[in-house]
């Protein structure tokens, strides 16, 4: 399956982007072009979940969604305006006045960088003027900024990177240009994202292993053991835990007397998975009031994964409150408390979807719930057998819900799969436009 990177650009950038884009044919690159800046939240809020990557167009709407917490830093990035790209802006500003400009206005460029740039060079007769980017800093602060030098004759020629400081200036008769990123890049930060996608792909397939270990005072720990109450007891965290295994996808092998272990994969654990942990904590305290600990272990091989988590087994007892320990696969320990948990929503359904879904003996959190999984698990196409599994019920049910979805055109069939099987193959599916 290809990486899915979302271009968000003005509709100006965008065409540079994309031109750059055509180079990699192993990337599938879905244009988000806006005109406003805050249009950048209503393309995150609907479509976050529906690429690996996000590729911003420049520093203003990066950090407009990261300031609203749209996405987190390890979801997108922006290409930097290296020397190159204000060389190439320059030389293309002074060959259009047919003059050398030395004394020069630009922005959201520190002057560290600018600097930097001007050492690998004999620029000292350049004289220049920045307004390094500030995120609460708007755009007719910048105007002002600029038009106030070049009143005062102290630049000849303004260079930003933002369009509407662009396009202000350009009303008010002021030598403007707009830079904006280089080639180079462009292309650096589409192989960056691509690396990091193919990564998460990687880290999410990694082994988890959840350990979950009874603790039995030691006044009585021989009669707990051989007692008909702690196997009833023991009953009853199997129950749990064969609950949190079939979330998760994965399966419960009892170690000893009071130890079990969850064997899944990393990208099968949510923050849903983590209250069910804590969840489970609470109540066998409660209804035994025998202490629980929790370890979580990742690794590239099953032996790696449950090392780890006899090495959280071994440092969970330097905390006093109910934690979960994880050790990832490097050995870094980190401890998650359960007031850290935070709430998460399934994924909108678009407008097309909504009007289509008036007609449909379905739920909209049914159709939510599929889209979600079809985008955490990267399945482009998927069968009834696959629903079944993503929405804990029988393959039946499965195909009931997908034949309710391609009668009003939310999927569409688009192919068969041999089952390996006797019988028919199984039809595939995929969703059409949202």
């Amino acid at each position: 399956m290809k990486t899915k990177i979302g271009v968000i650009a003005p509709h100006d950038s965008l065409q540079r982007i994309m031109y750059v884009a055509k180079e990699f044919e192993d990337i599938s690159f879905v244009p988000y072009p806006y005109e406003q800046l805050e249009e950048v939240s209503s393309i995150l809020k609907k479509h976050r979940q529906d690429v690996d990557q996000w590729f911003f167009s420049g520093v203003l709407n990066y950090t407009y969604a990261m300031k609203n917490n749209l996405i987190t830093a390890d979801e997108g990035a922006f290409p930097p305006l290296h020397g190159a790209s204000f060389f190439g802006i320059l030389l293309e500003a002074q060959l259009n006045s047919n003059q050398v400009f030395r004394q020069v206005g630009i922005d959201t460029i520190t002057n560290e960088e600018f600097d930097k740039i001007l050492s690998y060079y004999q620029l000292e007769d350049l004289t220049y003027y920045t307004h390094p980017f500030e995120s609460n800093k708007s755009a007719d602060e910048l105007v002002q900024f600029h038009s106030r030098l070049y009143e005062e004759g102290k630049i000849e020629v303004v260079i930003t990177s933002i369009k509407d400081v662009y396009l202000q200036l350009k009303e008010k008769k002021i030598p403007v240009y707009r830079v904006t990123p280089s080639y180079l890049s462009i292309k650096m930060i589409i192989q960056f994202l691509e690396e990091r996608a193919q990564s998460n792909l990687y880290r999410n397939s990694q082994v988890a292993v959840i350990g979950c270990r009874i603790e039995m005072e030691p006044d009585n720990l021989e009669e707990l053991y051989y007692s008909f109450k702690t196997k009833y007891q023991e009953l009853d965290v199997r129950r749990q835990l064969f609950e949190i295994a079939e979330k998760t996808n994965g399966s419960v092998m009892q170690m000893g007397d009071g130890l079990f272990f969850i064997f899944t994969t990393r990208g099968e654990l949510s923050i849903e998975t983590e209250g069910d942990l804590f969840s489970l904590i609470d109540e066998i305290h409660l209804q035994t009031s025998l202490q629980v600990k929790i370890s979580i272990g990742f690794g590239e091989t099953v032996l790696q994964a449950e090392q780890h988590v006899r090495l959280g087994f071994r440092h969970i007892k330097d905390y006093d409150k109910p934690i979960l320990l994880v050790v990832d696969d490097d050995q870094s320990i980190s401890a998650k408390h359960q007031e850290e948990q935070i709430n998460y929503s399934t994924v909108e359904i678009g407008a097309s979807w909504k009007e289509k879904m008036k007609d449909v003996n379905l739920s909209p959190g049914v159709v939510s719930k599929i889209t979600a999984y079809a985008n955490h698990y990267r399945r482009e196409q998927f069968s009834s057998q696959d629903l079944a599994r993503w929405l804990k019920s029988t393959e039946r049910n499965g195909r009931r819900i997908l034949a309710e979805m391609e009668r009003v055109g939310i999927v569409e069939q688009s192919g068969e799969a041999q089952s390996g099987e006797r019988g028919r193959p199984r039809k595939l599916f995929q969703f059409t436009g949202n």
